[in-house]
């Protein structure tokens, strides 16, 4: 886990200095695979849901991890849970205006 961190963290100074060598994000590179999944792009395009899907954090974090997006892109009842954590999320933004 540290280790994964020093090298995220080398990734992103190596992407500051010298971008054309940055590395996509995990973030970005399982966006990337759920925009070819046809709900979690009827989700993105949904302009409530695809604002949050980008700037949550605790989405983004979600999203960041391997495991979990295999899990919702294979299974039914994680991908109603993610499609109820962005929900949430939305609910709990929209109310802090």
């Amino acid at each position: 886990m540290f280790i994964d961190i020093v090298i995220d963290i080398a990734l992103e100074l190596v992407g500051f200095f010298i971008p054309d060598f940055s590395p996509k994000s995990k973030f970005e590179k399982h966006i990337i695979r759920l925009t070819e999944e046809a709900w979690f792009s009827s989700l993105e395009q949904d302009y409530r849901y695809g604002y949050i899907i980008y700037n949550n954090k605790n989405v983004k974090r979600f999203l960041s991890n391997e495991k979990n997006v295999k899990m919702i892109i294979s299974m039914d009842i994680e991908r109603e849970k993610f499609i109820s954590l962005v929900k949430k999320e939305h609910v709990r933004f929209t109310r802090l205006r």
